[in-house]
């Protein structure tokens, strides 16, 4: 079963959120990577600052942002419920947040019994 069928399956949703304008998350993840699920342009980091997630100013990639860009997160919610939480901080070791990130199929693992219980 794929990833996709197995989120169907569990009546998961994913959304996915970037500091990226519209346009770009288009091109970009859509169209040049074919991701299938809503992507949100978090320009302005209103949903990263509700989050209390890191964002990276002093990356030299941050200077192509407003306001640096957002640190690479995962959240599981059902409803309200929080299931799993992973937020990546900025530091040289990490790629600036880019390095060690748990894999969809490891979130999903993480979060399955939950779902199904």
């Amino acid at each position: 079963m794929s990833l996709r069928e197995e989120l169907d399956r569990l009546k998961v949703q994913l959304l996915l959120i970037s500091a990226d304008p519209p346009e770009r998350n288009r091109r970009f993840w859509q169209e040049k990577r074919g991701v299938p699920w809503p992507l949100l342009s978090d320009e302005d980091h209103a949903v990263a600052d509700r989050f209390e997630l890191p964002i990276a100013r002093k990356h030299p990639m941050a200077l192509n942002y407003q306001d640096g860009f957002i640190q690479p997160a995962v959240f599981a919610y059902k409803g309200e419920e929080e299931l799993f939480r992973f937020v990546n901080e900025v530091r040289f070791t990490t790629l600036w947040g880019a390095a060690g990130r748990p894999s969809p199929e490891q979130v999903l693992a993480e979060i399955r019994p939950q779902l199904e219980g």
